[in-house]
């Protein structure tokens, strides 16, 4: 195991790693602050992680194709031939050269999709757990030594194919996000946006675009202002069977002028220490749309 802040390798032995009871992990580095150094926690993720994808050969495992867990939070065609057989994903292949399988959903993403391979009709089901991984499910009874049999390696191909790694993340219920966004410009998704706007996904988030030059930010309206007069009433002074209106005399109210601030952080990279950045939270005057500093 390297050490990332310095060119030294340390060497962690796992004993006993299938019982959590009996497991022990040793490190060469000299840390002696703690029960567990960051070289054997990393080592421990490393092997679950191999744990997870079946790389230790331990064991032979047999896969339930009617619900199997795939550790992949994004559609990745190397993930894809590791957690398949080989032929597998080679018939895969030739059925995707001239034909697709139908999509029958894709929303809040979960795609439920049909295909016919061999004059049979299969129906498959992948959607995004709380972990973000791939839950998939096929009827068919051909795979046990993989996660993945044919119909689903044949759906997630054919997914990553069309429409790239972070399709699941495209599919999710974004309104929320969109609605913020589209208010910035006064509308919202129940508004016809044809020709206006256009929204794209980065990193599995969305952006929102805007096509129509002639569409502007929407000014925040300002607070209502008070009036510059108030009038207070002043009783009159009792007397004796006299009876007096009120006066109202104007009380000139003090002019407040409201400075408004804006927070901002400064990444500097001229660290000469580890992690070689500095962050810093700077506040000044904003201006009225609040996107700039006022002065310098």
């Amino acid at each position: 195991m390297k050490d990332d802040a310095y060119s030294t390798y340390y060497k962690v032995h796992i004993q006993q790693f299938k019982d959590p009871k009996t497991l022990e992990v040793r490190c060469s580095c000299p840390y002696n602050l703690g029960e567990i150094c960051r070289h054997e926690s990393a080592a421990l993720f490393q092997l679950q992680e191999m744990a997870d994808k079946n790389q230790l050969n331990e064991e032979q495992l047999s896969y339930d194709q009617r619900h199997t867990v795939v550790k992949m939070k994004q559609l990745d065609l190397k993930m894809i031939k590791m957690l398949c057989a080989t032929e597998s994903y080679a018939e895969a292949e030739e059925f995707l050269r001239t034909q697709k399988a139908q999509i029958l959903q894709a929303e809040d993403e979960k795609v439920a999709a049909e295909l016919e391979l061999q004059g049979i009709t299969y129906r498959v089901y992948i959607q995004k757990n709380e972990e973000r991984n791939l839950d998939t499910s096929c009827q068919c009874d051909s795979e046990h030594e993989h996660p993945l049999c044919v119909h689903k390696t044949i759906i997630l191909t054919q997914l990553l194919n069309s429409f790239g790694p972070n399709y699941f993340d495209t599919i999710r219920n974004w309104d929320r996000d969109k609605n913020k966004l589209l208010a910035i410009y006064g509308y919202s998704l129940s508004d016809d946006l044809t020709g206006k706007f256009e929204f794209t996904y980065q990193n599995g988030r969305p952006f929102l675009r805007v096509l129509d030059p002639t569409i502007k930010r929407v000014i925040t309206p300002a607070s209502n202002e008070k009036r510059n007069n108030e009038t207070a009433e002043i009783p009159p002074t009792p007397q004796q069977n006299t009876i007096e209106k009120p006066v109202f005399v104007p009380v000139p109210q003090r002019s407040q002028t409201s400075t408004r601030y804006k927070l901002a952080i400064v990444f500097s990279y001229n660290a000469h220490q580890y992690p070689f950045v500095q962050t810093d939270m700077v506040m000044g005057e904003a201006n009225e749309s609040l996107d700039d500093f006022v002065g310098k």
